[in-house]
């Protein structure tokens, strides 16, 4: 299992590495598929603006070329890392997952790339 964190522009404080380590390796116990996972968190306009512009970006890669990409961005950094994990798991849920899909369910929007 492989877990890479970076935070840019923001507090660490603000942001439970912990939680998210826990979060990751929940979703790859549970995933066999799954061999690593960057989750990226910033503070699009840095830290001395307001408004809608706390990123999550998951990046997980695994077996057979797997490759999930999801992205959240939300006024508070804690929303947009549940939100971004929720889809995550909303998108391992789907079985089979085929190449190259394009999944665009509700407000769920990522790209799965993997070929066998």
């Amino acid at each position: 299992m492989n877990v890479q964190i970076s935070i840019r522009h923001m507090q660490a404080t603000q942001v439970s590495k912990q939680s998210i380590r826990k979060l990751c390796g929940e979703i790859i116990n549970k995933h066999e598929p799954i061999n690593n996972i960057d989750v990226k968190i910033e503070d699009i306009n840095g830290p001395h603006k307001a408004g809608i512009d706390k990123r999550c970006h998951l990046k997980v890669r695994g077996k057979n070329h797997l490759a999930i990409d999801v992205d959240d961005i939300d006024s508070d950094i804690n929303y947009a890392i549940d939100n971004a994990f929720r889809r995550l798991k909303k998108i391992l849920k789907r079985k089979p997952l085929q190449s190259n899909d394009l999944i665009e369910h509700d407000d769920l929007h990522a790209i799965v790339n993997f070929e066998a």
